[in-house]
């Protein structure tokens, strides 16, 4: 996952500090987690199991509405899909799909021969 360096001074994270505390963040953390794992910045869960995956011990629906509130996610119907995951994740999906085709693409030119060592007496 590639966290950016202004994550802890971003306005979003700042307001969702405001909403649900350090455990908030946190659990942020923890849905960002999952999204690696699945490959997919959308969580197709009510409120209830995506407070469990995040290891959220409050009411569900405040962290949904801290997430919500701050920007970092959306409801989309059954899935709560985290804003601009895959955006900031694009190395990884890109590594995803040629890792899917055998690894990173070929390239076109060729790589310069390497000139024999000198022979030693």
């Amino acid at each position: 996952m590639i966290l950016s360096p202004d994550f802890p001074d971003h306005y979003k994270t700042k307001i969702l500090l405001r909403l649900a505390g350090h455990a908030g963040v946190f659990s942020l953390l923890k849905l960002w987690s999952q999204c690696q794992f699945r490959k997919c910045e959308r969580i197709e869960k009510t409120a209830d199991i995506v407070a469990a995956i995040a290891d959220w011990e409050g009411d569900p629906m405040q962290l949904e509405m801290a997430l919500v509130e701050s920007g970092y996610a959306r409801r989309e119907g059954d899935a709560l899909v985290l804003h601009q995951w895959q955006d900031q994740n694009k190395r990884l999906f890109s590594n995803y799909k040629n890792g899917k085709k055998g690894g990173r693409p070929k390239s076109d030119t060729p790589k310069p021969a390497k000139k024999p060592a000198g022979m030693r007496l």
